[in-house]
């Protein structure tokens, strides 16, 4: 079982992961999914795992409609 960290969140197409914007490569669903943590307010989500430019995440989008991302640690 893998543990993943909060790397951040956006309500714009634009978000940096390695220094990749994730939006401006094609996601690749990874295969599975991941449950995290929004560190922000405590609430758990399960979110699909994906590959965007080599890079690996785990994102979705929150109730508010903001896209949170999580980076295997």
């Amino acid at each position: 079982m893998s543990n993943y960290r909060f790397a951040g969140r956006t309500s714009k197409e634009l978000f940096l992961i390695k220094g990749i914007n994730v939006f401006a490569e094609k996601w690749v669903h990874a295969g599975g999914c991941a449950t995290v943590t929004n560190p922000q307010n405590k609430k758990t989500y399960v979110f699909s795992k994906y590959i965007s430019g080599g890079v690996e995440f785990v994102a979705g989008k929150d109730s508010n409609g903001y896209w949170l991302f999580f980076v295997e640690t």
